[in-house]
């Protein structure tokens, strides 16, 4: 070919090329922007740190170099955060977005101030979650929540003063350690006397708060009787005259009593205080031979009624649900047990003796219930224990007062 061809070839080979060059640009510069979520997302939740402390940091980091167009208000509930809640998202003033257990599903679903968010979930996010915590959301045919850990009151020792005493594994053996510290002036134990708690022993004895399947109310039964006043013979004698929240978080907290009863809440609190500890199950009871039966809940995140932008309150909903390090750092630090397999399969997750521990308890234990029956229940049950704590009533008295209460508030729901 002559070099007046090969030139020729070049020019055309080049405008070619020019004109696709073009095409591109013209296509490129003529695209529709990337879509981007922006918006403002209320959440509230019902952690005081340093349980907040770690979804607050990450926050400000993750999420806003994940989303930097969406700015979330991650506040404190107002109290009572149920009350305000059934207040304020009628009235368009409530959360996009909130976390607390399962237990409150039924009942918000039912006064129709939740999202359902079934048309959002897709099969590779639900597969994300252990079964058992994903259903956890479900009532009535639709999903409402999305789950990010499971929580149990499991039993708890100081280690510094058990020393080298055996960990008790049953009640009677239980009961002689605390004899022993009451002797050196110490409390035996601390346990906030709140049903969530006490609820092992009910269960155990045979006992019922509220049953879903069979629709009963069991505050008063044979069962739940016997447990409360085993409750109070067996521990009564070796904690403060305050069987109250505070009072009792601080025993354990200040090192004044060996062991408690509580949940993966107090993790935090423990180690800022220095606590050096170790969980596991709760000692068998001794008089019947079995083990306590506790209430687990899954804590998860809701869509409210009221939420504005439903894009982006979905957005922070999936993170606040599947940020593996949020939901590691819960883990970790604070012993929540995780319920994003990723996190869950994690060799040191595994090895975790704090998650270890409450995970056994979990195992033995027994989901909450989630119809809104279960939410008339809560308070007249903690006035019976209040009740018969003090001794302004007996045990029998308390819970049949309750018991009535708590079938008129489910006969007014009807």
């Amino acid at each position: 070919m002559s070099t007046k061809g090969i030139t020729r070839t070049t020019t055309v080979v080049l405008t070619i090329a020019i004109i696709v060059i073009a095409a591109i640009g013209i296509w490129y510069f003529t695209l529709p922007p990337p879509h981007v979520v922006k918006g403002t997302v209320v959440v509230w939740h019902g952690d005081a740190d340093p349980v907040a402390r770690i979804t607050e940091h990450l926050l400000e980091t993750e999420f806003k170099e994940l989303y930097p167009d969406i700015e979330v208000k991650y506040e404190l509930a107002p109290e009572p955060f149920q009350t305000k809640l059934l207040i304020t998202i009628p009235a368009g003033t409530g959360p996009d977005l909130f976390e607390w257990n399962h237990d409150w599903t039924g009942t918000l679903a039912e006064a129709d101030l939740l999202t359902p968010i079934d048309d959002l979930v897709t099969s590779e996010l639900k597969a994300k979650f252990t079964e058992s915590a994903f259903e956890a959301g479900y009532y009535h045919g639709k999903q409402y929540t999305l789950p990010f850990s499971a929580e149990v009151g499991a039993f708890a020792y100081n280690n510094k003063l058990l020393g080298t005493r055996s960990v008790p594994k049953t009640t009677d053996e239980l009961v002689a350690l605390m004899e022993e510290y009451k002797a050196q002036g110490l409390y035996g134990i601390s346990i906030p006397l709140v049903p969530y708690l006490v609820s092992g022993f009910v269960h155990a004895f045979g006992g019922w708060f509220w049953d879903d399947e069979t629709g009963t109310v069991g505050v008063n039964s044979t069962g739940t009787k016997e447990a409360m006043k085993w409750v109070l013979d067996t521990f009564k004698p070796y904690m403060t005259e305050d069987a109250s929240w505070d009072p009792q978080v601080a025993i354990f907290t200040e090192g004044d009593a060996p062991f408690t009863i509580n949940g993966p809440w107090m993790v935090g609190s423990w180690r800022d205080a220095g606590i050096s500890f170790t969980i596991t199950t709760i000692p068998k009871i001794s008089e019947i031979n079995k083990e306590p039966m506790p209430y687990t809940g899954v804590r998860c995140v809701f869509m409210t009624k009221c939420v504005r932008d439903k894009e982006a309150a979905w957005t922070v909903m999936q993170w606040l649900a599947t940020s593996e390090e949020r939901i590691y750092q819960r883990a970790v630090q604070l012993g929540y047990i995780p319920v994003l397999k990723e996190v869950l399969d994690l060799s040191d997750i595994k090895a975790d003796p704090v998650i270890s521990g409450f995970a056994e308890e979990v195992a033995l234990g027994r989901p909450m219930a989630s119809g809104p029956e279960m939410v008339a229940v809560w308070g007249p049950f903690q006035d019976a224990l209040n009740a018969m704590w003090a001794g302004v009533k007996t045990v029998d008295q308390a819970l049949d007062d309750a018991q009535a209460q708590i079938v008129q508030a489910i006969e007014a729901m009807k």
